[in-house]
């Protein structure tokens, strides 16, 4: 008997229709689990709208210019001058008469107090400073801290203007070359200049008889800018402007910048006037210098001057500088970075090569005696 075609329609379609169920609820298993996987909390899924604001360099350099100006100042630095011979004495009016410099500096913040920072040869050997900001404002200031081997200092403003604009201090470690800078100060006197260059440069150059680690621009540095802040797009301070190179005294497109990390690590020296030991004097030992002097080791720093501390502590001419702290040193620079890691009081070891001894020296960092730089 033939099985009947009616009933072997319906089984299939029934067949089909529990495939269907089956198949359905696994597909829409496997999509519950993978919306649940995508939406698991371990990972948020946050569509925020994001607002981007282009500017244009130009407003860019505009708006840098806007930010930093009000906290760049000039400062007059003022000497008194007694008569030096009996030609000042008849011709020069017999009287002390008045040395005027003018430079530049940059007001920041340090613990809450409102300080300027610059350069040591703008307010060195000055018995006045007259400070102006860019409204006309202006006031008296005092020396505060300075440090002349590395041409910073800080001086502490008397009776401001409330409300005194601070200028934010960056991070001259992440500037590179080519990078656009602006230079702020006054040079020759004319107030609230900007020049704009490049980062042309960075590393140790000779300057003034001294190697400096520097930041080079082709922004124009010229006489009286020393001490203002060198700036970047942001309107931060990378750098404070030092030097130019030139035989004319003028800008030939190449200027130095100290860069703005080594005022912040010196700024515990500069506002508290120490650690200080009173390596007055000193240079690098090497070998023709060993055997030309006829000291037992080529290594280290030779002592030519010792003050304050150092003297206090029997450190003497001709004194081997091996080791600070136990970290070998070979230059000034070495020996300075260590001292500075150090407060007021601390003590801090030296070993000491002197004739066929080594000694091992404990020197107390003290603060810089009033008038000494």
């Amino acid at each position: 008997m033939q099985p009947n075609k009616g009933w072997g329609i319906v089984a299939l379609v029934v067949v089909m229709g529990v495939c269907g169920v089956v198949s359905g609820g696994i597909g829409a298993y496997l999509y519950g689990w993978g919306v649940a996987a995508a939406t698991t909390p371990d990972i948020p899924v946050i569509t925020p709208e994001t607002v981007v604001r282009v500017v244009p360099e130009e407003d860019a350099i505009v708006e840098a210019i806007q930010r930093a100006s009000p906290a760049v100042v000039k400062i007059v630095s003022t000497r008194i001058v007694e008569p030096r011979d009996v030609f000042d004495l008849f011709f020069g009016g017999g009287q002390p008469r008045e040395q005027k410099g003018i430079g530049s500096g940059f007001i920041f913040e340090h613990e809450g107090n409102k300080l300027i920072l610059t350069n040591a040869h703008v307010v060195g050997g000055a018995d006045r400073l007259t400070v102006s900001l860019a409204s006309g404002a202006e006031f008296e200031a005092e020396k505060l801290g300075i440090h002349p081997d590395y041409d910073i200092a800080v001086i502490k403003p008397i009776n401001p203007p409330a409300n005194l604009t601070a200028l934010s201090l960056g991070d001259s470690e992440s500037v590179r070359v080519g990078q656009r800078v602006i230079a702020l100060g006054n040079p020759f006197g004319f107030d609230n200049t900007a020049t704009m260059g490049i980062v042309s440069a960075i590393g140790t150059r000779r300057i003034k008889g001294q190697d400096r680690y520097v930041i080079q621009t082709d922004a124009s540095i010229n006489k009286g800018n020393s001490g203002g802040p060198l700036v970047d797009l942001g309107g931060n301070a990378i750098g404070i402007n030092y030097a130019i190179f030139s035989p004319t005294a003028t800008n030939l497109g190449i200027g130095f910048a100290i860069p703005i990390n080594q005022a912040k690590a010196m700024m515990y020296f500069l506002v508290n006037r120490g650690p200080w030991i009173g390596l007055a004097k000193a240079i690098p030992n090497s070998p023709g210098f060993a055997r030309w002097a006829g000291l037992a080791t080529d290594k280290g720093v030779v002592v030519l001057l010792a003050q304050g501390p150092l003297a206090a502590a029997d450190v003497q001419r001709g004194d081997v500088i091996l080791a600070v702290d136990g970290q070998p040193v070979t230059n000034l620079e070495e020996v300075e970075r260590i001292v500075l890691s150090h407060r007021i009081g601390e003590t801090i070891t030296f070993k000491i090569q002197r004739n066929t001894q080594q000694l091992d020296v404990s020197v107390q960092a003290g603060t810089i005696p009033e008038g000494y730089y």
